[in-house]
């Protein structure tokens, strides 16, 4: 395992390295503005993690989501953490760098076991994503059928329908379409996905698109 650290601690770069050599971890220190940037580019890594909220931070982080957007991005912070968007997981600080680093790591392989059949389903391009006689252009968050422009989504559901229909005839965990549309997982965040999956499909029946999400089991959504 590969990860990039934009820390400004010394002492903790120092401290996660000693214990990452018992996990054959390799861990890059890129706490300077270039040697993250460049680090991103080359992209062989498995996580990157930031702890300073700099304010090249959300820039990066867009970057990485654009060019790698499997692999993990994680915010450690007590502060500001709300104003950073599009990482994938939130941590707070702990000062126990040993519960620190063991809680990354646990996180990463989580994220990764997680992920790794979406990012298998996943086949679409940089514009369009063409499934049944739909289009939907996940840039404009529009759906198209038949040629004709249908509905433009808001952020939230343009984003469950970007990973349900990248999937189509596949099950997609609801938990995956939380972590990435939410960010969390928590009862609200999924309540609130049961109305937008409502309305989606309010506008497949009203547009007579012969379209259905079904629910299986409580646990995923297939978009067919």
């Amino acid at each position: 395992m590969k990860l990039v650290l934009n820390f400004q601690s010394t002492n903790v770069i120092n401290d996660f390295i000693k214990l990452s050599k018992n996990d054959n971890i390799e861990i890059i220190n890129a706490k300077v503005e270039k040697m993250f940037f460049d680090s991103i580019l080359v992209g062989d890594v498995n996580a990157f993690i930031i702890d300073n909220i700099a304010s090249y931070s959300q820039k990066a982080i867009n970057f990485i989501k654009s060019k790698h957007p499997y692999i993990p991005v994680i915010v450690i912070s007590n502060n500001n953490i709300l104003n950073i968007t599009n990482a994938d997981i939130y941590l707070p600080f702990e000062k126990d760098i040993k519960f620190c680093y063991s809680l990354i790591i646990k996180n990463i392989i989580s994220y990764q076991t997680n992920f790794y059949i979406l990012q298998k389903l996943t086949h679409k391009n940089i514009n369009k994503i063409e499934f049944g006689q739909c289009i939907y252009d996940p840039n404009l968050k529009t759906l198209y059928y038949k040629n004709k422009e249908i509905k433009k989504f808001s952020e939230k559901a343009g984003g469950i329908l970007e990973l349900l229909s990248s999937n189509y005839g596949n099950l997609v965990k609801k938990e995956l379409i939380l972590k990435k549309v939410w960010l969390r997982t928590d009862y609200f965040a999924s309540r609130s996905m049961d109305v937008y999956i409502t309305n989606i499909r309010k506008v497949f029946k009203e547009n007579k698109i012969n379209l259905v999400i079904e629910n299986y089991s409580k646990t995923g959504l297939i978009l067919k």
